[in-house]
């Protein structure tokens, strides 16, 4: 996979469904994280920093696992389950 083709596949999986949950107080800051992807966490000191910050770490993770060969799994359907495409392209 070219570096151009990886950056693609990170935009695309960007702008998939995936559940991006965001919780905290204003008292403690804010932790969002990515229900799909194992790890995948961030923060802020608002809910919309929290959010923003989610996509930095989300294109990480996803750039990770393209790099490494590894399974990315797709969006959780609305009963939950989950499936594993390849990073290999």
């Amino acid at each position: 996979m070219t570096p151009e083709q990886r950056e693609a596949e990170i935009q695309r999986r960007l702008h998939m469904a995936y559940h991006r949950l965001i919780s905290g107080e204003p008292s403690e800051g804010y932790l969002g994280e990515v229900l799909e992807f194992p790890g995948c966490l961030t923060a802020g000191d608002t809910p919309q920093e929290a959010l923003a910050n989610l996509d930095e770490a989300m294109a990480g993770w996803i750039e990770s696992c393209l790099m490494d060969d590894l399974p990315i799994p797709e969006p959780a359907t609305s009963s939950g389950e989950t499936s594993a495409a390849s990073g290999r392209s």
